[in-house]
């Protein structure tokens, strides 16, 4: 496990979503917040990259207008949404919108009965990227991105088949 991302991080999320971006380096982003985010606003004005901002409770039909954009980031909507409506949200944006997503999340800021289980940004392919607490507010930082979400295992290869000749020649 990574000690960073077990104890409360010392920089502000707002740093962590920026180191984010700046990793990243997008050129259009697409953010669905019923908030605007200042700091994705500011930096998008700072590196010329193209924003679309979708600011509604139900955000699937805005989402039917948009093009593929490079990031998508979700902030201040899943709390408010049921974990269903939360992982069809994230799983549209991550099938036909974009190949990176970063998601926001503060546990504490939704209902009990709409929270997401401490493993649920996990099991749709997401890493935690820094959790934050201070007065009895918590904030998760997840991303996905497709070009690393499926790690490398040492044990796939062909040394560990039976039948290492054929490896790659047969798809069943």
């Amino acid at each position: 496990m990574n000690t960073a991302m077990a104890h409360p991080m010392t920089e502000s999320p707002q740093e962590r979503l920026a180191a984010i971006l700046d990793s990243h380096q997008p050129s259009s982003i697409v953010t669905v917040s019923l908030n605007p985010i200042p700091v994705v606003s500011q930096w998008c004005k700072d590196h010329d990259c193209k924003l679309v901002e979708i600011q509604e409770q139900d955000p699937f039909a805005a989402l039917e207008e948009i093009e593929r954009v490079d990031m998508a980031i979700v902030a201040d909507q899943l709390e408010y949404m049921s974990q269903r409506d939360g992982e069809a949200l994230m799983g549209l944006l991550r099938n036909l919108h974009t190949d990176s997503m970063v998601a926001v999340y503060q546990p504490t800021l939704a209902p009990q009965k709409l929270r997401w289980p401490s493993n649920g940004f996990l099991a749709l392919g997401c890493r935690e990227q820094g959790h934050f607490a201070q007065d009895g507010r918590e904030l998760n930082i997840y991303s996905y991105d497709l070009d690393n979400y499926n790690f490398e295992r040492k044990w796939n290869n062909p040394r560990f088949w039976a039948n290492p000749e054929n490896w790659g020649k047969y798809w069943w």
